[in-house]
């Protein structure tokens, strides 16, 4: 027993699993088994020996035993096993006990008590001495800190448990340390922080056998992935944890897989996928968590299913609220007001965004939601003219300048390229930018989208008019080229005369581009989604073209025209704050119109301060000097 001992505290869990399993006999026996198999990430298996180690009486297999009910997901249950066990305990076990008990009550839902109770067992280790045990619960504070939205709080506790935590015999704790660390920093857009603490984190994985920890350090890899933009390599490895964490039966690591890989699915036009993944989860919708209903609701508002995603959202919403995870809420406010702005639901829109907003700004750290920002760009837009939301934007504006319009995703199956052309030039494809060598291949393509049946000469003559006949020929092959072995060799298509043949897209291509979405939002009324699609003028770097200048003028014109016409009906009607909120967005993208400028100035005299219409007047007088 004493060999089985000396195994277990040199962190060779696999030795004393091997050793022990079928020969377990005492409860001390069952207890190094049950532990064992926890550190291996074999929860369920960890139960039972746990549960065999509680019922012959060990207290540090009952303790334990609540930590694997907790890692299965059964928190409530882990919750009630602890209370009942915590009077007959003392010492460290005791407190070791608060710490399980306050951490399952927080995922539970019950964040003030799970808080208080973890902060007890915080000062308890403290007046103990043992700093790498007090280093261990600083951990799980600074993950709750975190979740209730004071990240400051939760680095400085983060930092001072990785200088304390070793890396051997047991890596867990260190590792919990470090991943929670790099977590931080990667919501703050610290990307070259997080990538040293992931290597630190891996280092300290490299010593030790443990299948659980990895799999938990790569949630992390995941998130650095997908907020820095490698979206190939971050489906990659949502797929490979998705597989993982059904071996371990990890119930924290299914959820976040699952809903990670199914909400990104969607986004890149899988949505059959989608759904089959989401629904892997395998328990009835009654007993998901808020992460799947909140999945679900995202998945429901890309397919079109408003009402579903409104209702999924809304649970969701609720049940963050409730557990005070606030960036999780914040995410699940952002898509509903998303799904309920086309169904006209001003109130719920309202509501749902002050929320999100008044939270994002107490967060203060806008990288984690950058990529729903991006999505839903229509949204933000919406807030700048909605005088109840607007104030809340006015902080945000900078940090939110940069980002792209929402593309409209097409059926399953069908190759699927989104193109930027209002402010700059884009393709992206599987949500990643590509690049080209040749100025003209992004032009080209956006004119074949928009004039099918076109030919070569033709499109050279109204794209690069410069260009004399054979130069601009064998400039039109390389584009052609480009287009085929960036995105595909289906991307165009050409039928007709050998001599001139005529092009369109490829059968079963999709071409998402800004310009006919900001169209169909003019046609339909959308000014909010118009002012978030056009960021510039139409294909900046095209000079020469004609057309190209002719669809900048048309673009400009009408979103003017829309944003004067709103503002003479705002007027007449008397409602003074959307006419300076509408004339801010117009001069946003034509700054030198005087008369918008005196509109603006006149209407502020109704209601703005002081410094307000002194800024005003600053600006219409600069017009004259």
């Amino acid at each position: 027993m004493s060999d089985i001992e000396g195994k277990f505290e040199a962190g060779q869990f696999a030795e004393v699993f091997t050793l022990l399993t079928g020969q377990a006999r005492t409860a001390r026996e069952h207890t190094l088994l049950g532990l064992s198999l926890l550190y291996l990430g074999r929860l369920e298996e960890a139960e039972l020996a746990l549960t065999k180690a509680s019922l012959l009486g060990d207290p540090e297999g009952q303790v334990e035993l609540g930590n694997a009910l907790r890692l299965l997901g059964r928190f409530d249950e882990a919750a009630a096993h602890l209370q009942a066990i915590a009077p007959d305990l003392t010492g460290e076990l005791q407190l070791r006990c608060l710490r399980w008990w306050g951490v399952a009550e927080f995922q539970a839902g019950h964040t003030q008590e799970g808080l208080k109770r973890v902060e007890r067992a915080w000062h308890g280790y403290v007046a103990l001495g043992n700093e790498e045990w007090t280093a261990r619960v600083t951990v799980s504070l600074a993950q709750m800190y975190n979740l209730l939205g004071n990240p400051r709080r939760a680095k400085l506790l983060l930092s001072e448990a990785v200088a304390v935590l070793p890396s051997l015999p047991d890596p867990a704790p260190r590792l919990a340390a470090l991943k929670n660390l790099m977590e931080l920093q990667i919501a703050q857009g610290e990307f070259a922080e997080a990538r040293e603490t992931l290597a630190d984190a891996k280092f300290t994985l490299s010593q030790a056998d443990a299948p659980r920890l990895r799999a938990m350090l790569m949630t992390s890899e995941a998130e650095l992935l997908r907020l820095s933009g490698d979206y190939s390599g971050y489906l990659v490895l949502l797929e490979d944890l998705r597989l993982r964490a059904e071996g371990l039966q990890d119930h924290n690591l299914r959820v976040w897989s699952i809903s990670r890989l199914a909400e990104h699915q969607s986004l890149i036009g899988q949505h059959s996928q989608a759904l089959y993944t989401l629904l892997g989860f395998e328990r009835p919708p009654a007993e998901w968590p808020a992460e799947l209903w909140a999945t679900s609701g995202v998945l429901s508002r890309r397919r079109g299913d408003l009402l579903g995603a409104a209702v999924d959202l809304g649970k969701a919403a609720q049940m963050f609220r409730d557990a005070g995870s606030i960036p999780e809420l914040v995410r699940a406010q952002l898509h509903l007001a998303a799904a309920a702005l086309p169904l006209k639901q001003e109130a719920t829109v309202v509501k749902a965004l002050k929320e999100a907003l008044t939270n994002m700004l107490r967060l203060r750290q806008l990288t984690e939601f950058k990529p729903d920002l991006e999505e839903l760009n229509e949204l933000l837009h919406y807030a700048v003219l909605e005088p109840e939301i607007a104030p809340y934007m006015e902080p945000l504006l900078d940090n939110l300048s940069n980002l792209a319009g929402a593309p409209r995703l097409p059926e399953d199956g069908v190759l699927s390229v989104q193109v930027t052309t209002l402010g700059r030039a884009a393709v992206r494809k599987d949500g990643e930018e590509v690049k080209f060598t040749y100025a003209g291949t992004i032009p080209l393509l956006t004119y074949i989208a928009l004039k099918p049946g076109r030919t070569r000469a033709e499109m050279q003559l109204e794209l690069f008019p410069e260009k004399d006949a054979k130069s601009g020929a064998a400039y039109m092959r390389q584009c052609l080229k480009e287009l085929r072995d960036r995105l595909g060799p289906h991307i165009v298509r050409f039928e007709g005369p050998h001599q001139a043949p005529w092009y369109a897209l490829g059968r079963d291509v999709h071409v998402d581009l800004d310009v006919l979405h900001f169209r169909e939002a003019l046609e339909r009324g959308e000014t909010a989604r118009a002012l978030a699609l056009y960021r510039g003028p139409f294909l900046p770097e095209l000079e020469d073209s004609e057309w190209a200048q002719q669809v900048r003028d048309e673009t400009l014109l009408s979103l003017t025209f829309e944003l004067r016409n709103q503002m003479t009906r705002y007027q007449a009607e008397g409602d003074f704050r959307r006419v300076v909120l509408l004339a801010n967005q117009y001069l946003r993208v034509d700054p030198y119109d005087h008369e918008v400028l005196e509109a603006r100035l006149k209407a502020a005299e109704v209601f703005a301060l002081p410094h307000e219409l002194a800024k005003y007047t600053a600006e219409l007088r600069r017009m004259f000097n």
